[in-house]
């Protein structure tokens, strides 16, 4: 049996394909989010009511969005303008991840958390979970403003503090 020869066009079509196979893989591990559904609030948020206080200034944005975690999804580095409030939901026993700046949680189904400032998050789905986990996101934002901004991971050590530079 002859083996065929490994030419350079050869090489080159070889390298594309397992290129394009690792991008779907990698495509896979992400969550799949759902529409965003925003608007602009028509007045400014000065509440004050059994122990909840909020304000806002300016023009403010509202996003919802639903989001789905396969088990092994994460969302990657990143972090929004605002304030964002996450609702976890999914079956008991099952939980996201979240790592915030260098601090990782825990977040049950049925738990809440927010995010908020222009720290780096990332959220995750354990391969340990045996289902889908949807977050349902409500993103509280300067009008215009987009949802979320990608960054770089947080410089940490293995005990969890940050080596970032000191401004």
């Amino acid at each position: 049996m002859r083996v065929p020869r490994i030419t350079p066009v050869r090489l080159v079509l070889l390298l594309l394909a397992a290129g394009a196979f690792a991008a779907v893989g990698i495509a896979l591990a992400a969550p799949a989010p759902g529409p965003q559904h925003r608007g602009t609030l028509v007045q400014r948020i000065r509440a004050h009511s059994d122990g909840v206080h909020m304000h806002t200034h300016g023009s403010t944005d509202l996003i919802a969005q639903d989001i789905v975690y396969h088990p092994g999804d994460q969302s990657g580095w990143h972090y929004h303008p605002g304030l964002v409030l996450v609702q976890v939901d999914g079956p008991a026993g099952e939980f996201l991840t979240f790592h915030d700046k260098c601090h990782v949680f825990n977040i049950p189904t049925g738990q809440s958390f927010y995010e908020t400032g222009h720290k780096p998050g990332l959220l995750e789905s354990p391969s340990s979970n045996t289902t889908d986990i949807t977050v349902h996101v409500m993103y509280v934002l300067p009008t215009g403003a987009p949802a979320r901004i990608n960054t770089d991971p947080p410089n940490c050590d293995h005990h969890g503090h940050n080596h970032q530079p000191h401004r």
